[in-house]
């Protein structure tokens, strides 16, 4: 790891500046200390505040993963920020929602000329084989809009490694292999200082832009997965089902669905999301 860098705080008014290309006014929040920014939004949704909004944390106590798993982000180190956003399940099944926002991680890192980023199905992103983010996806039902239509306020929260150099030796051994923004910048060659709040920003604008345009381009983004970001397929996979039995294949790709499909003895298997978790045959975990 790179030795710890002197890290800016986080600026609401600089956030939300970075969305002025978006033309969407929303309200930004920056905590100081939060146990999830997850949990604070649909807090917040369940209060009644206008959707959209955004929050970041500079410290995240209590972070939520898929499946229960939790995590402490230390101070001023990472990423953690959820976005809510209203949508209408009459008009945009959201299956195809967490492959988007891998995406717009996706873009966020390559705009920084960051090379070998990939998206490990269903929401994690890598770099060079590593995890640098992940996305957890919550929704909470909003009040009819209009006579036949169906609302959710969907809570985005990604998080992402910027300086991972403060991780304890003794917590290693629980987490996938990583690697994290600062590390990128000297392996890669960058040739450029890349803070976290610019990371931030871009972050956030990304992923505006991809919920302003789901709706018309989310088949696009599912082909853009398919044809250039699949971490996982033709890769042999150990698949962990709820009941805890194991599975061992070579993943196929994604049906329309965005679900798993893998050969398992000579058969198609199709796996949703919900249902399972995937570790290469190596032993790299997916979060």
């Amino acid at each position: 790891m790179v030795e710890q860098a002197v890290i800016e705080r986080l600026q609401a008014d600089s956030l939300k500046t970075a969305l002025k290309m978006c033309a969407v006014d929303m309200d930004v929040v920056v905590h100081e200390s939060i146990d999830s920014t997850n949990s604070w939004s649909l807090q917040q949704i369940k209060a009644g505040k206008d959707v959209p909004f955004a929050c970041f944390a500079e410290e995240q106590l209590q972070g939520r993963g898929r499946r229960g798993k939790h995590w402490h982000m230390a101070a001023h180190s990472n990423i953690a920020m959820s976005l809510v956003w209203s949508f209408s399940l009459s008009r945009q099944p959201l299956h195809l929602l967490p492959l988007s926002v891998a995406l717009a991680i996706v873009e966020t890192l390559e705009s920084f000329n960051f090379k070998q980023v990939q998206i490990k199905w269903p929401n994690d992103v890598y770099v060079r084989g590593k995890k640098i983010a992940g996305i957890l996806i919550e929704t909470q039902p909003l009040k009819n809009t209009a006579k036949g239509e169906y609302h959710v306020a969907v809570v985005i929260g990604v998080g992402v490694n910027y300086d991972m150099s403060s991780i304890e030796k003794n917590e290693l051994q629980y987490l996938p292999d990583f690697t994290d923004i600062l590390d990128e910048i000297k392996v890669q060659a960058v040739g450029r200082k890349i803070g976290r709040a610019l990371v931030a920003s871009t972050l956030l604008k990304c992923i505006v832009d991809v919920c302003q345009n789901f709706q018309e381009n989310s088949k696009q983004y599912l082909e853009k997965y398919r044809t250039q970001y699949d971490y996982c397929k033709e890769k042999n996979v150990d698949i962990l089902l709820d009941n805890k039995e194991v599975l061992t294949g070579i993943v196929q790709g994604v049906n329309d669905e965005a679900e798993l499909i893998v050969m398992v003895d000579g058969r198609k298997r199709v796996f949703n999301s919900a249902e399972i978790s995937v570790q290469t045959t190596k032993g790299s975990v997916t979060q």
